[in-house]
């Protein structure tokens, strides 16, 4: 496959992958609303997940795409265990909700016990979607760049591109999915959708590199 053309896939599969993570990101933001109350705890706990699981798993990944025989397997692995994370959180939260009153009646005299707790459950929940989040990154650079020395025009494409997908995913959740398809709904999109780009990860890029090994 030419390269401009390969590239170019990686870049549009990236796109759409930044589109479900601020998807993602909307409705957890919303789900925690309803345990929590409209408030600045409600977001501090799922934005401080978020960027954490990011981080975390750009520097696991980042570890072990430059041994990778075949990076383009484990980049539609990860979408598609992403997709199943979502799903699965969204179908087992009411869980949390009960989790929550139970947890307020034996700690609501002690509000700042109570919240740490609740934030450290609520850190948990979203710690392995968001880490396979992050674990995307270092792998999609080293499909755009390979073995190249100088990856930098690869990371930077690919961090704007993603950065971009995740301005749409934001703007199409809230006016658009949000309110058409209720919180399930638009998570079970965005997993689809997941699962699209990691079968597309597999079929484009990842078959003509097979020879016989796996990533």
């Amino acid at each position: 496959m030419n390269k401009t053309v390969h590239n170019f896939i990686i870049s549009l599969l990236f796109f759409f992958s930044g589109i479900c993570n601020l998807i993602y990101e909307t409705v957890w933001v919303r789900m925690f609303n309803l345990v929590f109350g409209v408030t600045v705890f409600a977001v501090s706990a799922v934005l401080t997940s978020f960027m954490f699981g990011l981080a975390v798993g750009g520097i696991v990944s980042g570890g072990i795409t430059g041994r990778l025989k075949n990076p383009p397997v484990l980049f539609s692995l990860l979408h598609g265990g992403i997709g199943l994370c979502a799903v699965l959180m969204v179908l087992v939260f009411p869980l949390f909700q009960g989790l929550y009153l139970g947890i307020h009646a034996v700690f609501s005299p002690n509000i700042h016990v109570f919240r740490i707790v609740i934030f450290l459950l609520s850190f948990l929940l979203l710690s392995l979607p968001t880490i396979l989040m992050g674990a995307t990154f270092p792998v999609a650079c080293r499909i755009f760049s390979g073995l190249d020395e100088k990856p930098g025009k690869g990371i930077g494409i690919l961090y704007s591109v993603n950065t971009l997908g995740s301005v749409a995913g934001a703007v199409f959740s809230v006016f658009f999915l949000l309110g058409f398809t209720g919180m399930k709904g638009t998570v079970f999109t965005a997993a689809f959708l997941d699962l699209c780009i990691g079968i597309a990860a597999y079929v484009i890029l990842g078959l003509p590199r097979k020879a016989g090994a796996e990533a």
